[in-house]
């Protein structure tokens, strides 16, 4: 008879793992965040635990635990959005890929718990420390995330373009994003600032353009 340690304890476990890694993917307002994670890991683990009920005579063990590695894949793969030339969402595809792993190796074997913590500090730490560094890189680089809201219209960008030019701003990259206002088309512009431009007087040029519905900066 299984005790209460090797039946409940490793779904706690698996619950609270799961539960710092979504923590840090639902503060920055990722699509797969808190509550996700969590269930992620508490399958993989109930999953584990399956696996090592069928240990018996002419039964293979791994073969649940194979099928999880698999049918993760295909969540993983629902994270991720192709839009205009970028691919979005590897980063929380990874977290997912690798909470199930957590999850699983607390539920296969109570051996395996000390690994599986020190899994989820690394990937927590990893995934803060990552982004304050990111954001400490593009600070200093003075590279901005501008995203406009324009009236339709084939050239509704042109006088964006050419107020940005006239401040010698750098353009790095220009995305079309899907309108959520009909009549409407959305850009994510990837601008390099001058020194001596602040990121507000930038926005203050740009909304003065009569196709620029709305301007907002990351």
């Amino acid at each position: 008879m299984p005790s209460w340690l090797d039946t409940y304890a490793p779904l706690l476990l698996a619950c609270a793992l799961g539960a710092v890694v979504g923590l840090e993917r639902e503060l920055h307002g990722r699509p797969a965040g808190l509550r996700t994670h969590i269930l992620l890991s508490l399958g993989a683990a109930l999953f584990g635990i399956l696996s090592r009920g069928m240990g018996g005579a002419g039964a293979d063990p791994t073969r649940i635990a194979a099928q999880v590695v698999t049918g993760i894949g295909f969540i993983g793969a629902g994270t991720i959005i192709h839009l205009g030339g970028t691919v979005r969402g590897l980063t929380t595809a990874a977290s997912i890929w690798t909470t199930a792993a957590i999850g699983l190796a607390v539920g296969l074997d109570r051996r395996h718990w000390g690994i599986a913590i020190a899994t989820t500090v690394i990937v927590f730490l990893t995934l803060a420390l990552m982004h304050l560094l990111e954001d400490f890189l593009r600070l200093k680089r003075r590279v901005r995330e501008v995203e406009i809201v324009a009236r339709d219209g084939e050239a509704a960008l042109e006088p964006v373009l050419a107020a940005l030019s006239a401040m010698r701003v750098d353009v790095q990259s220009i995305r079309t994003l899907p309108a959520l206002v009909p009549g409407t088309r959305r850009y994510e512009l990837l601008v390099n600032l001058p020194a001596r431009l602040s990121t507000t007087q930038v926005l203050g040029v740009l909304a003065q353009s009569e196709s620029v519905i709305e301007v907002k900066c990351d």
